[in-house]
Order: structure tokens, then C-alpha cells, then sequence
């Protein structure tokens, strides 16, 4: 998290992935909901979430904050897997990397790294 507090207020933005929406009786894991509630403390207007249960207003919504810089941290599911361009987005948390599959891991790193800042 000290390295994200950096990495913000050098102007640089963050995708942070979870696994699952909305927590889970079945799987003990974060959901993206509950790692929100546990960063939005810390980074306050500076983060939005975006998952594929949200309306589609609200993911454009979020999707263009975390574009205009608006929000700086965008924690997602793999809604963000396709059909994203963000350049300035320089770092990618996975969380339980090991719940998605190669492919998914692959298109996902692809959303980082895209500008001039690596």
C-alpha cells in the first residue's frame, strides 16, 4: 500500500483485481466490494470500483474517472480484461492470482504498461 501512495501522487494509476464481486459464503476470499470498503479509508475520492453487476452507466461512469484521472485506483473484477485503454496505468495488483486462468492473466497484464511511465 506504501508503494500505491507513492506511485498516486506521482500521477501514476492503479488497477487492483479481485477474483469475485461481492463476498462469498463458499470462497473465502476479497471480494472487489470489501477491498473497496478497505482502501476507500486510506485513499478516499482517489478510488472507484467497477465490476460487471454494476449498470452500465455506472461501470462508464467509473471506467471514465479512472480515465481522466479523476481516480487514481481502480479496483475491478475482470470487467477490465477487454476493451481498456488507460495508458497512464502503471501498476496491477492481483489478488489470488491463482483463480484465473492464463489467458485472463495474460489479457489483464495487457492493461498496464501502455504509456511512457514502466
Amino acid at each position: 500500500v506504501g508503494r500505491m501512495l507513492d506511485a498516486v501522487a506521482d500521477g501514476q494509476k492503479i488497477y487492483w483485481i479481485c477474483p469475485l464481486v461481492e463476498e462469498s459464503e463458499e470462497i473465502k476470499l476479497m471480494s472487489a466490494e470489501d477491498r473497496f470498503a478497505s482502501l476507500k479509508p486510506l485513499f478516499g475520492d482517489r478510488i472507484g470500483l467497477v465490476h460487471g453487476r454494476m449498470k452500465g452507466p455506472e461501470k462508464d461512469e467509473a471506467m471514465r474517472a479512472f480515465k481522466q484521472g479523476e481516480t487514481r485506483i481502480l479496483i475491478a473484477t475482470t470487467v477490465i480484461e477487454v476493451g481498456v485503454d488507460v495508458p497512464d496505468a502503471t501498476i496491477m495488483v492481483i489478488e489470488h492470482a491463482e483463480r484465473f486462468g492464463l489467458a485472463q492473466l495474460h489479457q489483464l497484464r495487457g492493461r498496464v504498461g501502455r504509456g511512457d511511465i514502466k
